[in-house]
């Protein structure tokens, strides 16, 4: 309830997909949660069938080995997509005459560059996968920490 009220504080558009990501503990704890999913009050009862709850109070719910424990807390994130920006741009080729050469793959704004060359030292083709990208923070009010004692 305090992260969706933060979000809407901060003025985050109610048509906007908001996301709570939380650690294997937090999320099991919500599963057990009634009201969740119970037939009778969520809807659906698909938190039952698959044993995954989807979404809460608006939120998309996803479950993240990476989420901080510090001293028996765990700092979960609920955000909404304009609180973090990833940014990326596509490498230059191989400089000619060098015998390498290059091609990207990208999906959906997200490339990478695929080189291929030879090494001399392994008498053998040589590839390197590279991408280039930057986070940031966006709008800071637009991303809420959830506490959860586990």
């Amino acid at each position: 309830d305090n992260a969706e009220t933060a979000l809407f504080t901060a003025k985050v558009p109610a048509n906007e997909p908001k996301y709570l990501m939380v650690s294997g503990a937090a999320y099991g704890r919500l599963r057990q949660i009634g009201r969740f999913s119970e037939n009778l009050t969520y809807g659906s009862g698909l938190p039952i069938q698959t044993g995954q709850v989807l979404q809460v109070k608006g939120f998309n719910v996803f479950r993240s080995q990476l989420v901080p424990k510090v001293g028996g807390n765990n700092y979960n994130l609920a955000f909404a997509r304009n609180a973090i920006g990833l940014a990326t741009r596509r490498l230059p080729q191989p400089l000619p005459g060098t015998g390498a050469i290059a091609e990207y793959a990208e999906m959906g704004n997200f490339g990478m560059r695929v080189t291929m060359s030879y090494n001399p030292q392994t008498l053998a083709q040589q590839f390197t996968v590279d991408i280039l990208y930057g986070v940031a923070v966006l709008r800071a009010n637009h991303a809420v920490q959830v506490q959860s004692n586990d």
